[in-house]
């Protein structure tokens, strides 16, 4: 692998390290606004807990702040997925030298 591809992966890496903590950050700003109980059903549903009916039920309920923070949680999970992929190749690239 050629220089120029080595740093680029390592900006990507560094990259998503700001992306993470940014959505950490956001994610416990949404945490405040919501409140812990609904907070913790929001994990309920994001963790699949709930049986069909309830999770129809579920759906009806959210709000723009309950659709915020999902879409913080699936962000914030992709990132961390490929930091991890980026991390790996990385690895195995020193390994190689």
């Amino acid at each position: 692998m050629k220089a120029d591809d080595v740093e680029f992966l390592v900006g990507m890496a560094v990259q998503l390290d700001e992306t993470i903590r940014k959505l950490v950050i956001d994610e416990q700003e949404i945490f405040e606004k919501l409140g812990d109980a609904r907070v913790q059903e929001l994990k309920a549903f994001w963790n699949q807990e709930f049986t069909d009916e309830e999770e129809q039920d579920f759906k009806r309920s959210l709000d723009y702040w309950d659709k915020i923070l999902i879409r913080t949680w699936a962000n914030a999970q992709r990132a961390r997925q490929t930091r991890a992929q980026v991390g790996q190749t990385l690895m195995k690239l020193n390994s190689h030298l």
